[in-house]
């Protein structure tokens, strides 16, 4: 969900109003305080401290931005080596196979694409920084489940 999207819907929801420019911090003080939904909850949560980081000054969200660039020698899965000699995929405990290897790359290789041409396409439409990175996590969050657990993308 964008942010064009999460206040208004927050607003439906909330008897506490919040607005587009509303600080971050109190909506996630706001859900933190959810004890019953906290671990359905904690992907979001996640995700909003990222944007409120980035939001918080412009420096920063293009930092975050530059940070989820994709990057010529890749992403690397978020391997467990406890079980050696079998290596299993550390968020999802899949084992490490050939097939699940070929999978990431090629998912990588096709968001990593995906990433480049948002990006580029809101660069030039002259979109800040924090909602370029608002729309790639939004991007990131699409992204099969499998593959978010191989690339340790926590956020939902």
């Amino acid at each position: 969900m964008t942010l064009d999207v999460l206040f208004p819907v927050i607003n439906i929801i909330s008897p506490r109003k919040f607005s587009a420019d509303a600080n971050m911090n109190e909506l996630i003080t706001l859900l933190s305080a959810e004890k019953e939904s906290s671990e359905a909850l904690s992907p979001f949560l996640h995700r909003l401290h990222l944007l409120s980081f980035a939001q918080s000054n412009p420096g920063n969200a293009e930092e975050l931005l530059s940070a989820h660039l994709p990057k010529e020698d890749g992403l690397l899965p978020l391997l467990d080596f406890a079980d050696w000699p079998r290596v299993h995929y550390a968020a999802s405990g899949e084992v490490q196979t050939a097939e699940s290897e070929e999978y990431f790359r090629e998912m990588t290789s096709a968001a990593n694409l995906l990433r480049s041409a948002l990006i580029d396409a809101e660069r030039a439409k002259g979109t800040p920084a924090l909602y370029i990175l608002d729309k790639l996590l939004n991007l990131n969050s699409a992204l099969p489940d499998r593959y978010k657990k191989m690339a340790n993308i926590p956020y939902a």
